[in-house]
């Protein structure tokens, strides 16, 4: 498997755990806009987080990217999928 094959798979991955999340805990879904842009932040934040953990973690412990990407990038990135899931639907429920 090559290194963008990888990629499009933990990205799709990811895409479908937020969906199952949605689906899974409808009530953790923010019901105003404003909730919804605040979690939107928190996922750029965790976000940028993230990657300073991916690049410190892959020059300490290059054998050891795999554990860094499961346990840095894939839950921050599904909540991220997650945020982006949830901003949608407040507002489509605004344009009702």
């Amino acid at each position: 498997m090559t290194a963008g094959q990888f990629l499009t798979v933990l990205t799709l991955a990811t895409g479908v755990l937020a969906l199952w999340s949605y689906v899974r805990w409808p009530g953790a879904a923010p019901a105003t806009f404003k909730g919804a842009i605040l979690r939107m932040l928190i996922a750029f934040a965790l976000m940028q987080v993230a990657i300073g953990v991916l690049h410190a973690g892959v020059d300490a412990a290059p054998s050891l990217a795999v554990l860094v990407v499961i346990g840095a990038v894939v839950p921050v990135l599904t909540y991220a999928f997650l945020a982006s899931i949830w901003f949608m639907k407040v507002c489509a429920d605004q344009m009702r």
